[in-house]
Order: C-alpha cells, then structure tokens, then sequence
C-alpha cells in the first residue's frame, strides 16, 4: 500500500480548512442577511391625528354684567371710599377754620374789657336810648352799641365773608378731590377696557365711546334730579366739577342750605347756655350769614349790659363765645334735630358722605350702560 506523501497530506488538510472557513462565513452572512433589524422592525403605533377643535378647549363667554362685576366694579368702589375720605377731608378742613375762629376770643374779650371800648360803649349805649325815644319803632341805624360790637366781633373773631370762605373752601376742596378721583376711575377702566382678554358675548366698546357715554349717562342723570334736596344738590355739584362747568353759584346756594337754620339755632342755645338774651335779637343784619356774625355780636352786648353788674365778665363772655362757636360748628357739620319750632337739618358731613354715596350709585349705573 502506497502512503500519501507528508507535503501532499498539508495541503490536503489546509484546503479542507479553507472549505470549513468559507462555509463557516457563508453561514454566518447567510443569519444576519435574514435576521430583522430595528429599521425592520414594524413602526410603534401612532396617536390619532387630532383637529383644531380637539387641541383648543373653548373659554366660556362672559357677559356685560359679569365682565362689569369682575372689572369695573372693584374700581369703582375703590372710587367710593376715596370720595368717602375726600369728604372727611373737607371736615376735616371745616374744624381747621373753627380752631382758627376760636383763637380770636381772647383777643376780642381783651379790646371790650379795655377802657377805651368801655368809654365807646358807655357813648353809644346812651344815645342808642336818646335816639329810640323819638321813634315809633326800632330802626337798626340807630343802634349804634350793636354796629360798634359787630365791627370789633368781624375784626377778632368771624366776619360773614370769613365763613362764607371757610364753606365755600370745604365744598370746592370736595369737589376737586372727586373730579381728580373719576379721572383715576377713567384712567383704570382704560386700561382694564385694553387688556383684558375675555371671550366676551358682546362688543366691548373703545375708551372714547365707553367715555362719552360715561359722561352723557351722569348728565342725564343728575339733571332729573331735583336740587331742593341738600344731597342732591351736592351731587350736582359734584356732577359739574367732574364735568369741567362752573360750580361757583351751586357752591353759594349750599353755603346758604349749609348755614341757614343752623346759624339761628346754634346761637340761641349759646345764649341761653350763657344766660344772654340779647343774642336772640340778631335778625337785624338780614340773611343767614347775617345771623351768625349777628349772633355772636348780640352774645357780646348782652355781656356788656351784664358787665356793670358782675366781676367774672371777661370768664363770663369767653365761655358764651366758646360756646356758641362751637355750637355753630357741630350744627354745621351734624345737623339739628326737629324741634317744635323747625325741622331737622342735615349737616355737612351727612351731606357730603351721602352724596359721594349717590354719586358712586350714579357712576356705577353710567359704567353698566357705557359698556
């Protein structure tokens, strides 16, 4: 037997290597030709595709009622209180006038106790009586002791321009303070009108319209208002600053309202907490701020009649003074309650917070109806 050679057994055994390497190959080009891939994989699932209406969730409308509640209503009772406290203000104002009518007492007091007053009282005091012996009535002219004392009373104390001022000061105080308040209002509401961002049911109005209808609704209303009523006619004024009109004749008519009874009353109760009589005699000045300075002029000749007869009176017409003045500053500012004699009268602060009240009602409506 022939034995195959040892060269010719190599080769034989590396092609049988070669073979088995190739198939080996093969074989494992042939797996990952088949195996899937993950680009082969099949695709996830995709979400449905969804519409506009389905990616944007409708806001509920709102109405004018709700829009006014949530916008304009918060402004506008902040309007209130700021009214409110203008009103305490031009109170406040008012007992600042009073302080500075009391600190001219002393000084009053002192010039009648002086002797060159009590010679010019002795002088007109007797030809005051000389003088009404030859008339049939009195005639104020020739009451000279009480045009002696209302000089001194206007000098030291209160003239009838000085509280007509301090009235007229207080109103027209209040009245800016409001008129500079509604044009914050309005300044708001612009703004609240340009920014917010409801889904409104209603066409919401531009600045410019909402304001003239604003203010056409307050004219309208104001004007059916009637004036006999102290409130009523302070809404009027109101209702003219805010409009720009003048206001100088509604301020004179309210000084009027203001003083009137008040006057009268508050010096009655001084006279008679001070024990004069004299001072009940003031109707001969005329008008109602007449009857104020008249008042405290009558007080002082009723002490210096009283004079020749007591050692207290500097103490004596300093306390009916005081207390007529203060007095006449609590009737004007709280009012008087009805007597038998006289209805009750309103005072300056009622007056004042019921208006800015009234006014809020009447702003309030205006804004509704503006929208």
């Amino acid at each position: 037997m022939s034995t195959i050679p040892s060269a010719s057994r190599l080769q034989i055994l590396m092609g049988a290597l070669a073979l088995v390497s190739a198939a080996a190959i093969a074989a494992v080009w042939l797996l990952l030709i088949q195996s899937p891939t993950a680009s082969d994989s099949p695709p996830a699932p995709s979400p449905p595709a969804l519409s506009p209406s389905d990616l944007q969730v409708a806001a509920p409308t709102i109405s004018r009622e709700e829009f006014y509640r949530q916008e304009l209503a918060p402004l506008l009772d902040k309007a209130r209180m700021e009214n409110r406290a203008s009103a305490d203000k031009a109170i406040d104002r008012m007992h600042l006038e009073f302080d500075r009518f009391r600190t001219g007492i002393p000084g009053f007091v002192a010039d009648l106790a002086s002797w060159r007053t009590r010679f010019g009282i002795m002088r007109r005091l007797s030809r005051d009586k000389w003088e009404n012996l030859w008339r049939a009535t009195e005639d104020p002219a020739s009451e000279e002791l009480k045009s002696y004392m209302l000089q001194k009373f206007e000098h030291h104390i209160l003239a009838q321009d000085e509280l007509q001022n301090a009235v007229g000061s207080s109103l027209n105080e209040f009245k800016d303070d409001v008129t500079a308040n509604r044009n914050r209002l309005l300044a708001e509401i612009k703004v609240a009108l340009r920014t917010s961002d409801m889904n409104l049911d209603f066409a919401k109005p531009d600045f410019a319209s909402f304001q003239r209808e604003f203010d056409q609704f307050i004219a309208r209303r104001v004007e059916t208002n009637a004036t006999d009523s102290l409130v009523n006619a302070t809404v009027n004024l109101l209702a003219n600053g805010v409009a720009g009109f003048a206001a100088e004749q509604l301020v004179a008519q309210l000084i009027v309202r203001f003083v009137a009874a008040q006057a009268v009353s508050a010096g009655v109760e001084a006279a008679a907490a001070g024990g004069s009589t004299t001072a009940g005699g003031a109707s001969w000045l005329g008008g109602p701020l007449g009857a104020v300075v008249g008042v405290g002029a009558g007080l002082a000749v009723g002490a210096v009649v009283d004079w020749w007869v007591t050692d207290k009176f500097k103490a004596k017409l300093t306390d009916e003074l005081t207390t007529y003045l203060d007095n006449l500053e609590r009737d004007m500012i709280r009012g008087v309650r009805a007597t038998a004699e006289r209805p009750a009268r309103i005072g300056l602060h009622d007056a004042l917070h019921n208006a800015a009240d009234k006014f809020y009602d009447i702003q309030s409506q205006a804004a509704l109806h503006a929208l």
